[in-house]
């Protein structure tokens, strides 16, 4: 900071000369402000008491002058020799006593800058009859000195800046800029701005590290600052400014005391665990070793525990709520295969043969045009309650409940294919459908609960603890809004799985970085390539691209109007808040603005469509004309958003392009499961920010495009369609049989969807998630985030701090 300073005092000193002139009528000893702007000059007091004013003198200071020698030196040359004063071919003592030079060295040259009307301005004075000098320079540290107590320690600062612009070794400056910096850092410290306060200090420190009070004004900073970390929980960040304290501090008072209070929060931790089970016992170590990573002797226990349970923790920005049998959001997407395995596990003819090994099928026959499918499923896959094994009776339970409207499994879709289905015994399941599927295989790829639990996939009973019942991989014992934990029997390979959720993206890869996660499921999207060069860490890619749109509810009568939908659309830089705000990089052909709902490249995305344009004006004229159609009142929508990364970095440009075209626009932050279960429930609403990865474009065509598509029929979600022609196209879809049309209806919807506007198309992104090299098993490429979970391994790891490392 200083050193910026400094280099400012040059451009200061290039204004000072050009207002001089302008100036020098002015009375320059008036306060900071004249002082600077004024022409150098000097105070200089005779020893009759006249103050003159005067040019600077030269040299600057002047030698020292002893009066006792001055006044000697007068009286001996006071009087003539007795010998006399003019001797033929000798030097006289007059002579020799008083030299030219030595004349012409005890007197100064004076020029006063406000000569009275009449007087002399240029005269020369004794330097025995000058009584004090008050140089410029020390006029100007005096009036930093006064700044310094009224706080204006920005004009102190300027003060001695320009002392040092005229001489940089002036006595006297360095200890004025001592003072202004401890002065200016320990009121900032007062005042709350500690970072200032401290950067100040810290300047201070290097200049001169015995300034008095300084080492005690800077452990109380310090001290403060990692006791307000230690009660966040920011324990590594704590650690790094207690070394920095411990660099200029090491046996102090505050060194020790802080060092102190991390060991006993850590040696806490440990005690409240004693007694309880390993993996409560594991995570107390895992934390107490986060806080203070050299606690004596805890490394090696929690080396030699976390081995016979190996764990995982993946930080995300939401959890399932509530976790059970039924997928309503990507949270219950990325987490449902880890505790229930699902009819098939891809639609594909392995799967449907019984080739892979994470379903339920053993094989599927079809009839009548497949209308009827006879279904074996595979014999001895255990519940976890113990009970007894999966069975036919579970998979019917299921698809049945998928037609119950007041069941949470309810997809409208299914309940109007589905005729009948029945077990025909514990392994054998028939099923009747009321006309030839499309499709059968995206019916089966969700998660079958047990038919004995409750509908939340829980045990059914009065128990207060009431546990899931489960048959996947893992089982779940744990789920809090910000916690969820999975866990399976000792073997080889991950015995835990926690997913921790964090406040934001940004605190997510911050977490994977300090090491105390070792999966991060989604990386925000500008940080994955320099994600990828870091020591340490992997980076994947999902290998679909995610979709972004803004939903709209067309039961608000506003929304069902074109004119409006299209002024939305035109009003938003798809393009620059993408590059600017989202990947802070160039687009490519990844990671692009949407021209359509489906994403670019797939066989649902119309050839030859032009990009959505941007025209800010166009919108504020259609808005109007919207306004007109509705009588005239004003425009007020509610946006309801995830807190993701990229609605974070938009939705509130987003909201303010819609108020310059004249929507006024409330934004709403909602966790994603909350949101996306409830935009799927039927929920009314305005506009939704949502983030869709399409597996299937027929499929899926319906809930991208209208969220509540599969809803109740008491939800009325088929009057939220803002589109009419949208609504005929997807339900003349749902009833087609034929693959070809199948494709060229969606192609179509796609087409036509760029005028109509059923949603407002944003951008797509390919997604990117990343790992600590301490796990083995992630792919570079992947459909889902635990894809092929059995085979992964970690090792047991401890985060150190480098100051202790080296």
């Amino acid at each position: 900071m200083l050193i910026h300073r400094f280099l400012l005092a040059a451009a200061v000193g290039v204004g000072f000369a050009a207002a001089a002139a302008a100036t020098a009528q002015d009375d320059p000893t008036q306060g900071a402000k004249n002082l600077l702007r004024a022409a150098p000059f000097d105070r200089v007091t005779l020893i009759d008491g006249t103050v003159l004013l005067v040019d600077p003198l030269s040299p600057r200071p002047l030698p020292v002058v002893d009066p006792a020698k001055a006044r000697k030196g007068k009286r001996d040359a006071g009087g003539i020799p007795e010998e006399g004063n003019v001797i033929a071919g000798k030097t006289t003592r007059l002579e020799r006593d008083q030299p030219d030079q030595d004349k012409d060295a005890d007197k100064v040259r004076l020029h006063t800058l406000k000569p009275g009307e009449g007087e002399i301005s240029d005269f020369e004075v004794k330097r025995s009859d000058i009584k004090k000098v008050d140089y410029f320079e020390d006029l100007l540290l005096q009036e930093s000195e006064r700044l310094v107590l009224a706080r204006d320690f920005a004009q102190a600062f300027e003060s001695c800046l320009w002392v040092k612009s005229r001489d940089p070794k002036w006595p006297g400056v360095e200890d004025h800029v001592n003072q202004i910096l401890f002065a200016e850092g320990s009121r900032a410290m007062i005042e709350g701005d500690d970072e200032r306060g401290q950067r100040l200090l810290r300047e201070l420190l290097a200049r001169k590290p015995d300034y008095p009070g300084l080492i005690e004004q800077l452990s109380a900073a310090y001290s403060k600052r990692i006791g307000r970390a230690i009660d966040l929980g920011y324990y590594s960040k704590g650690r790094r400014i207690l070394h920095e304290l411990a660099s200029f501090a090491p046996k102090s008072l505050a060194t020790r005391e802080m060092t102190a209070r991390f060991v006993n929060r850590a040696e806490a931790r440990l005690s409240a665990a004693e007694g309880k089970s390993a993996p409560v016992r594991l995570d107390a170590m895992t934390e107490a070793l986060r806080i203070w990573p050299t606690l004596d002797g805890v490394e090696a226990r929690y080396r030699e525990l976390f081995l016979t349970m190996p764990t995982l923790e993946t930080a995300v920005v939401d959890v399932p709520a509530p976790l059970g049998p039924y997928a309503h959001s990507p949270a219950d997407l990325r987490t449902t295969r880890l505790i229930y395995l699902p009819l098939l596990e891809y639609d594909d003819d392995d799967a449907r043969k019984g080739k892979r090994t994470a379903q339920l099928v053993q094989t599927i026959e079809t009839s009548d045009l497949g209308r009827r499918m006879l279904i074996k499923l595979r014999a001895g896959v255990p519940w976890s309650d113990g009970s007894r094994a999966a069975s036919a009776v579970d998979a019917a339970r299921d698809l049945t409940d998928r037609t119950d409207p007041n069941s949470p499994r309810y997809i409208a879709r299914w309940a109007e294919l589905l005729d009948r289905v029945e077990a025909t015994d514990d392994s054998r399941l028939e099923i009747r459908l009321n006309r030839p599927p499309l499709r059968a295989g995206p019916w089966f790829l969700g998660p079958v609960g047990a038919a004995h639990a409750g509908s939340d996939g829980r045990e059914a009973s009065a128990s207060p603890e009431r546990p899931w019942v489960c048959d996947g991989p893992f089982i779940a014992v744990e789920a809090k809004p910000d916690l969820v934990e999975f866990r399976r029997q000792p073997g080889k390979g991950l015995i835990r799985i926690r997913e921790i959720r964090q406040a934001s993206p940004a605190a997510g890869l911050a977490a994977l970085r300090r090491g105390d996660v070792s999966l991060l499921a989604r990386v925000p999207p500008d940080q994955a390539k320099a994600l990828e060069s870091e020591p340490g860490i992997k980076v994947g890619t999902y290998n679909r691209p995610t979709v972004h749109l803004i939903a709209l509810d067309g039961r608000n009568p506003a929304l069902r109007l074109r004119t409006l939908r299209r002024a939305l659309s035109y009003a938003i830089d798809r393009k620059g808040l993408l590059e600017e705000f989202v990947l802070k990089r160039p687009i490519d052909e990844g990671d692009r603005p949407s021209n359509g709902p489906f994403p670019a490249g797939s066989y649902a995305d119309a050839p030859a469509t032009p990009a959505l344009e941007w025209n800010p004006m166009l919108a504020k004229m259609l808005t109007a004309a919207a306004r007109k159609e509705i009588g005239g009142s004003p425009i007020q929508l509610k946006l309801e958003h995830p807190p993701s990364a990229e609605a974070r970095a938009t939705v509130g440009r987003i909201a303010n392009a819609f108020k310059a075209a004249g929507v006024e626009i409330e934004l709403v932050e909602i966790s994603e499961s909350r949101l996306e279960s409830e935009l799927r429930a039927g929920r009314k609403f305005d506009l939704a920010y949502r983030a869709v990865r399409v597996n299937e474009p027929v499929s899926d065509a319906g809930p991208l495009l209208l969220p509540g598509y599969d809803a109740p029929p008491e939800a009325n979600c088929m009057a939220s369609a803002a589109s009419p022609r949208i609504l005929q196209l997807l339900l003349a879809l749902e009833r087609t049989a034929d693959w070809t049309s199948a494709r060229g209806l969606a192609v179509q919807i796609d087409r036509e969807s760029r005028d109509e506007l059923p949603v407002i198309p944003l951008w797509q992104i390919v997604d990117h998630y990343a790992w600590r090299d301490r796990l083995k098993g992630p792919a570079k490429t992947t459909e889902r985030l635990y894809d092929r979970i059995e085979t992964w391994e970690i090792a047991p790891w401890v985060a150190k701090d480098p100051e202790t490392s080296r």
